[in-house]
């Protein structure tokens, strides 16, 4: 199965194995939008890897549906 140019979604791809994840997505040409807390973490993947990020607690409710949104509905999100 290709993965390019297939929207992923990754929570917790800020470090770590989530990080490991979001590396090899991108390696396999997948849009890849990362999901984490740590704003600071956050944007050095976003500045290594190209991809979007959104800083928010996916264990939060409202959180979580703000995410499901389309991206043009979240212009005050990276």
């Amino acid at each position: 199965m290709s993965l390019k140019d297939k929207n992923v979604v990754v929570t917790g791809g800020s470090r770590g194995l989530g990080l490991g994840l979001v590396e090899a997505l991108v390696a396999h040409g997948a849009k890849v939008t990362v999901i984490a807390r740590d704003v600071d973490a956050l944007e050095s993947v976003r500045a290594r890897l190209g991809v979007a990020t959104i800083s928010a607690d996916v264990t939060d409710e409202t959180a979580a549906r703000r995410i499901l949104l389309p991206r043009s509905a979240r212009t005050s999100w990276r």
